[in-house]
């Protein structure tokens, strides 16, 4: 089965640990790869169980990357997919992948082999229609309010 969050509210990444969880409470294996996110998340210290892939230490925003920047994530985008798709693990959560399709080919993400013995949990921004045809699930996020837009920066523990 194939699981999608998205939109601009909170909680996309919140709801795909929740499911990892879930999944481990029941003998599950969850894998967690996110994308356009550094190793600072707070999840990632958690004893949960969760296997989580290793992130490059530090990364911009897509708007403040150079062409040979995004081209070099775009490598890594891949290197991480290939190992998702290759892995033996119950629940894939794929946090924040619907935005690197500005980084990859036309179609790369909708030719992904999801298998469906799996459940995979893709979360993100934006709407992909070829990824959409093929969930299962889809959960759109609105945010009605958000401490960011008052100019409060993202809180340890809380938001990442």
């Amino acid at each position: 089965m194939i699981e999608i969050y998205y939109g601009d509210g909170k909680g996309k990444t919140t709801a795909a640990l929740g499911a990892c969880l879930r999944a481990l409470g029941a003998g599950k294996s969850a894998l967690f790869i996110s994308f356009l996110k550094d190793n600072s998340s707070c999840e990632r210290h958690a004893q949960s169980g969760i296997v989580f892939y290793k992130n490059p230490d530090k990364i911009k925003f897509l708007f403040q990357m150079s062409k040979q920047e995004k081209e070099s994530y775009a490598c890594w985008v891949r290197q991480a997919l290939a190992f998702a798709f290759h892995a033996d693990f119950d629940v894939v959560v794929l946090d924040e992948l619907l935005d690197t399709a500005a980084l990859l080919k036309d179609g790369e993400l909708a030719a992904l082999p999801f298998d469906p013995r799996r459940e995979y949990i893709l979360t993100g921004h934006c709407v992909l229609d070829d990824l959409f045809k093929k969930a299962d699930y889809i959960t759109y996020m609105k945010k009605e309010r958000h401490p960011y837009d008052r100019g409060q920066c993202a809180r340890r523990g809380i938001e990442f």
